[in-house]
């Protein structure tokens, strides 16, 4: 299983990609229909915690491999192909289906990029 704090870290991105989500389908809904931005939203979202999630499970598996003197580097490589894919996929889905806003669905991929960095000044403004 997964370690807790790695599930805590993903319930964090994904809480605060739901926030961000707001700010999305509000911009959105100038350009496309509020349903399709939400489906779209929500669809990217759920890629993303389950791209974290199984990279966690990645690197909790290769974590207790190194324990044991085992080296993880082909694992690790083939876990990012198949994450690669897994998203590849969803963002097909969301290109074929009319309902989903296929921008919508990209954007949170790239939440993490702005979360961790909001985190990391949050965190030295407080200490």
């Amino acid at each position: 299983m997964v370690n807790k704090d790695l599930l805590k870290e993903i319930k964090f991105i994904t809480i605060c990609s739901l926030c961000m989500d707001i700010v999305l389908i509000a911009a959105a809904a100038l350009f496309v229909p509020v349903i399709n931005a939400f489906a779209g939203a929500m669809l990217g979202t759920l890629l993303l915690a389950a791209d974290m999630f199984f990279l966690a499970f990645t690197v909790h598996n290769i974590a207790r491999d190194a324990r044991k003197g085992k080296n993880g580097t082909a694992k690790m490589i083939t876990s990012y192909i198949l994450r690669f894919l897994f998203v590849a996929a969803g963002l097909y889905l969301a290109l074929n289906l009319t309902f989903v806003s296929i921008i919508c669905t990209a954007i949170p991929l790239f939440y993490p990029k702005v979360i961790y960095p909001l985190k990391a000044i949050l965190k030295k403004k407080e200490g």
